[in-house]
């Protein structure tokens, strides 16, 4: 038995090198096992002094150093070329810059040698050279400290070539406080006089060809006109700028410009421009091959977008399946993304919905033989491009997440498809989402405070009041640990039950039960919320008093530095009329709910109601227009704004088809309103009926 097995497991080894076979041809070195050729299409050579220099940025499945020292580049005819490891990571990537040479247009990039010593260094002297680290702290006034604060720095941020000396963000991430060097090699076209201007977010240095000739340093805000300038005269040829910027904080803008020489008279200064520098080309990855193995699978993650949506942004990212040397139909594939979803589509766009890091596996399979190749692919913002202000649509990125397994996301996932839903206006697959999330068993507090009350909504707009209670108060109970938000699901719950149910006397029940058991613990406002409800119950029942009183102990709670109160209030009262007459509903009624919030009492007044009844109408919300204005009109008859209210009521009834309810709302308008001028028109429509 044990030699059929071991015939079989042959076997099955053979069929897999056969099922996957490819040509073999010429290796650098074995001890280096795996390697990607690298394509510079374009390549021209400058005739500059030094290397002509490729940039290539490649996955590398986790097969190399840590710090990337067993990297080597070679000739397809095995001539090693000098190259520079510029950085690894974020996950299972790397940025190589190496020499060019004449009329090669291929290279490969070995690596995966764990006893491969540090090579020497490719001298770059094409392009900018961008490093960026973390500011370490120090004083920023001379160069002197500046250079001091180089040498301290450790977190190093990123690195890479450009094609000039500018930034208006950091592009390697979010972080601000930042120390940076660029290093560029300009290429003076021509001998003469050449005047530098540098304006930068803080400290700044320029240096050319090694002698400082603009200091900027200390702490101050860009200076728009560019006032820090110098002159110097510059032979035709290669020149090398070292621009330092060290900001604390605010947004790292930096900036050099000129006035060239054949510019003499030009008032303003522009952009050095990209091709001010000697050029430098980004080089193009494909499979990588592993040594000794004439077979294998591979995939080139590519970035292709983002959307933005409530504070969030969400990454599209490209999957192409790569099986050299077969047909793609051949190939049975299967990608696992890493957040729970799968796809067995060779060329596949996936969004994921969070940040982080995820292990990217693909698997082809040939009959019975498989091949895996597995990337570690950290998910983030496109830094680099993010002032491109290219944004996908949201419904470009809910129609993938509307393929997906929902159950199989993780929470915190699963919670973002709900929002990202709700944007993109998509209720059956919101309901879907929805669902999911309330049935596991563990969820985050914060995805709960955003996910529920927008998923308990659709319930409700969908007559499933009952079941948008019960999934709020379950979700109470998961984020116990969490007192504020477990309270603030019991508040929405108690809402509902009050505001679609009629359910008075279960709606206190709930506020009254949040304000005795969270008083003590809850800090995000839940109780102050509670003691609003508890006013809405009264203020419902028609007892204004003790609404009141409610109101009253929730105190008046308007957003910091927006002046005073009448001078708030008039403000959302423009914004809710401007929104219902430009059909912004959506804005409308969330400027009503941040009023109430913060000015409950003037719930008691009539204006409130009379813009609540408005949206509800415009909205074909004709039953709750008419709730509305009953429930002012009782709580206040005096309100100035109850004729107004109640005609509104009769339209509403109108428009559902109740004609003797809206004889009553007009009577009603009539005998309690007589000095209104609506009472006339009351009385000319119950005339004429």
């Amino acid at each position: 038995m044990k030699r059929q097995a071991s015939a079989i497991c042959i076997l099955a080894a053979a069929t897999a090198v056969a099922a996957f076979a490819r040509p073999a041809d010429a290796w650098w070195k074995p001890a280096w096992k795996f390697r990607r050729a690298v394509t510079v299409p374009g390549f021209e050579p400058s005739k500059l002094p030094g290397d002509d220099v490729g940039v290539v940025t490649m996955p590398t499945a986790g097969k190399i150093k840590r710090d990337g020292s067993d990297i080597r580049v070679a000739t397809p005819d095995d001539r090693e070329v000098p190259c520079r490891v510029l950085m690894t990571g974020p996950g299972d990537q790397v940025r190589v810059a190496f020499a060019l040479r004449p009329k090669v247009t291929k290279y490969y990039v070995y690596f995966g040698n764990p006893e491969a010593p540090a090579a020497d260094p490719l001298d770059i002297r094409r392009g900018v050279l961008l490093e960026m680290w973390a500011y370490p702290g120090g004083a920023l006034r001379t160069l002197e400290q500046v250079e001091g604060i180089f040498r301290r720095t450790r977190q190093l941020l990123g690195r890479d070539v450009r094609d000039r000396i500018f930034s208006a963000h950091n592009p390697f991430g979010p972080r601000n406080s930042i120390a940076a060097i660029h290093t560029g090699w300009l290429n003076a076209r021509r001998s003469g006089q050449y005047v530098f201007a540098v304006s930068s977010q803080n400290a700044s240095f320029l240096l050319v060809d090694d002698k400082v000739l603009i200091s900027n340093g200390g702490l101050h805000a860009v200076d728009r006109r560019a006032r820090q300038s110098a002159r110097i005269s510059l032979e035709a040829g290669l020149h090398k700028l070292t621009f330092y910027h060290v900001s604390p904080g605010g947004h790292p803008y930096a900036v050099l410009a000129w006035r060239p020489p054949w510019q003499p008279n030009r008032q303003r200064f522009t952009f050095v421009p990209p091709g001010a520098f000697a050029p430098f080309v980004r080089g193009a990855p494909e499979a990588m091959e592993e040594y000794g193995k004439a077979a294998g699978v591979d995939f080139l993650p590519e970035h292709l977008g983002e959307t933005f949506m409530s504070n969030r942004y969400y990454q599209r990212y490209g999957f192409n399946a790569l099986a050299p040397g077969r047909s793609q139909r051949s190939v049975k594939w299967t990608w696992d993304f890493g957040d729970g979803q799968t796809s067995t589509d060779p060329n596949v766009e996936h969004v994921y919905l969070l940040p982080g890091q995820y292990t990217v596996k693909l698997t082809g399979a040939v009959g019975a033989a498989r091949m895996t190749q597995t990337n570690g692919l950290y998910v983030s913002r496109p830094w680099d491009r993010v002032t491109d202000n290219r944004l996908d649509t949201v419904r470009h990125h809910a129609d993938i997440v509307l393929k997906y397994d929902l159950k199989a996301l993780p929470a915190q996932a699963l919670g973002e498809a709900v929002l990202l839903f709700e944007r993109a206006r998509m209720d059956e697959a919101l309901m879907k989402a929805g669902a999911a999330f309330v049935s596991l068993d563990k969820v985050p507090p914060r995805s709960v405070n955003d996910v529920l009350p927008v998923y308990a909504r659709r319930l409700v707009a969908h007559g499933k009041a009952d079941e948008a209670i019960a999934a709020l108060r379950k979700a109470s109970r998961l984020v116990k640990a969490s007192p504020d938000v477990s309270a603030s699901m019991l508040v929405e719950a108690g809402r509902i039950m009050l505001e679609h149910k009629g359910d008075d006397r279960g709606a206190a029940a709930i506020f009254e039960g949040v304000i005795d058991k969270y008083v003590a613990v809850g800090k995000g406002g839940a109780v102050r919320l509670a003691q609003i409800g508890l006013g809405d119950v009264w203020r419902t029942r028609g007892d204004a008093n003790q609404a009141r009183q409610a109101y009253q102990k929730a105190k008046p709670n308007p957003p910091d530095g927006a002046g005073g109160e009448p001078f708030v209030k008039g403000d959302y009262a423009r914004h809710v009329e401007e929104y219902i007459r430009t059909r912004d509903y959506e804005a409308a009624g969330d400027y009503l709910q941040t009023w109430q919030e913060a000015f409950p009492l003037d719930k008691l007044e009539g204006y409130w109601s009379l813009l609540v009844a408005q949206l509800a109408f415009a909205q074909g919300r004709h039953a709750e227009a008419v709730r509305e204005a009953q429930v002012l009109v009782k709580v206040n008859p005096a309100s100035n704004y109850g004729a107004e209210l109640l005609m509104i009521a009769y339209d509403a009834h109108l428009r559902l088809r109740q004609p003797d309810q809206a004889k009553k709302v007009l009577r009603q308008i009539v005998k309690d309103f007589p000095e209104s001028p609506l009472a006339a028109e009351a009385a000319k429509k119950l005339g004429s009926k």
